[in-house]
């Protein structure tokens, strides 16, 4: 009998899928999100509640900047159609504060940030990109599933640990291009599945005068019928509910729990559990 390998699929059997994250809800995320919606495209946009309506300015490269932070009043209409998740409430970094600090940091953004969707939220990005395995465990506490880090890994694979989920490269990245060609090539039947992840500050497009290259990216990327364009909370709670599938003693039948269709290729059959029933796998 030939050794039994699940592949994980994504909804609609699906191979690849592609996310973004943002962060620190600065006012060029108007004009990005504009970008995204274009070409209908998902991102997740990680925010600092307590910093919302502030002015600054952000110097690089010798060229400075708006950093201005969108205004509380102007996140839902900016950000329709696309996530929200915890930034931390005023960007402090978290592995240098303490435990308990750094939950109040987490929980407070948390709070506020669900008062604005009117739903929960369990996703975000780690300021500065620094955790430990501490402040995981803090995160675990607030009710945390998932938490963005600033490693790039140059890669398409689907994260073990959510809670150091690192991206695929920076927008800047000289890979970036190179990396989407190689995710669109077309895929072994035994491959795993490919995940995309790009990450950045949008304000970076006007450090670098970038946008129309950005632009140039997000037309080769989308419109692609295998992928899934989504967020990142919309990948982390998929991947969850396939690693809860319920498998009986030989492996035949499958129960999903969940409330999320699942799909998998098992023995070069492609096979669909819907939520809360059992299916027999042709092996």
């Amino acid at each position: 009998m030939a050794l039994r390998r699940d592949l994980l699929l994504f909804p609609e059997g699906k191979r690849k899928t592609v996310t973004f994250s943002y962060d620190d809800a600065v006012t060029q995320d108007v004009r990005f999100v504009g970008l995204l919606n274009r070409y209908g495209l998902k991102g997740t946009f990680n925010i600092n509640t307590g910093l919302l309506g502030q002015e600054s300015l952000h110097t690089q490269n010798g060229k400075t900047v708006s950093h201005n932070k969108l205004k509380p009043e102007e996140i839902l209409r900016v950000y329709a159609g696309h996530e929200l998740a915890v930034h931390g409430r005023t960007h402090l970094e978290l592995p240098a504060v303490p435990a308990g600090t750094a939950a109040y940091e987490i929980t407070a953004d948390r709070q506020q940030i669900e008062e604005m969707v009117k739903r929960p939220v369990t996703g975000m990005a780690y300021p500065f990109g620094t955790y430990t395995e501490e402040t995981k465990k803090v995160l675990k506490s607030c009710g945390i599933d998932y938490s963005r880090t600033i490693h790039s890994t140059y890669d398409f694979r689907i994260p073990k640990d959510f809670l150091c989920w690192h991206p695929t490269c920076h927008h800047e990245d000289p890979r970036l291009f190179s990396l989407a060609d190689q995710f669109l090539e077309e895929m072994d039947e035994k491959e795993e599945s490919r995940l995309f992840y790009i990450w950045g500050h949008s304000y970076e497009f006007d450090v670098t005068d970038t946008w129309e290259r950005m632009e140039e990216f997000l037309k080769r990327i989308f419109g692609h019928g295998d992928v899934w364009y989504a967020s990142n909370g919309e990948i982390c709670s998929y991947v969850q509910a396939a690693r809860a599938l319920k498998y009986s003693a030989d492996g035949s039948y499958l129960y999903n729990p969940s409330a999320t269709d699942v799909w998998l290729r098992i023995q070069g059959q492609d096979l669909h559990i819907p939520s809360g029933e059992t299916v027999k796998a042709g092996i």
